[in-house]
């Protein structure tokens, strides 16, 4: 059983509702953050039923949508875990608003790994990153492992000692932080 909201590393973690779908929205739409998105309809009424049906996911335990807020509770936002399979799980979704604290990414992905490993039981994660998103690039290269790539993508993976790493090495950036 999942107790939420978490509170962790100054902010607070929530599962995503139907409410929220007009931020994730702007989120996914935004030109800044989309360009390494798969395109997203600007559609309030098809984001909400997509989150009506994560929902349906979520309560069977298949996946989990994340919303995060700082402490004045401003949505800054999301992160999901999916396609369990065995040990390993997919991360993806993971977007932050324009205008955040600095450490909000690096909060935001401490996060969501600690959660998979230590509340969920999974000892590997599998993502995907744009070529061209070269920033969030050399930031997952820090601890994870290519394991294949195609024109656009990059497939990584991040095993429990890598992420027991990058837990050692993160936090002792955001501990003054937090």
């Amino acid at each position: 059983m999942i107790t939420l909201p978490i509170k962790k590393y100054g902010l607070t973690f929530r599962m995503v509702e139907v409410s929220d779908a007009a931020f994730i929205l702007g989120l996914r739409t935004d030109p800044k953050l989309s360009r390494h998105l798969s395109p997203t309809d600007d559609d309030l009424a098809k984001q909400q039923a997509w989150i009506c049906a994560y929902k349906e996911r979520e309560t069977q335990g298949l996946e989990y949508y994340f919303l995060f807020e700082n402490e004045d509770h401003e949505p800054q936002g999301v992160v999901r875990l999916y396609n369990f399979i065995n040990k390993t799980y997919n991360s993806g979704s993971w977007l932050v608003k324009p205008g955040s604290d600095d450490f909000t990414a690096i909060k935001s992905d401490l996060f969501i790994s600690s959660f998979a490993i230590n509340e969920l039981g999974f000892e590997q994660c599998l993502f995907e990153v744009r070529k061209a998103n070269k920033k969030v690039v050399r930031f997952h290269k820090m601890f994870a492992t290519l394991l294949s790539e195609d024109e656009n993508n990059l497939y990584l993976i991040m095993d429990k000692k890598a992420y027991e790493r990058k837990y050692k090495y993160l936090t002792s950036i955001i501990e003054p932080e937090i």
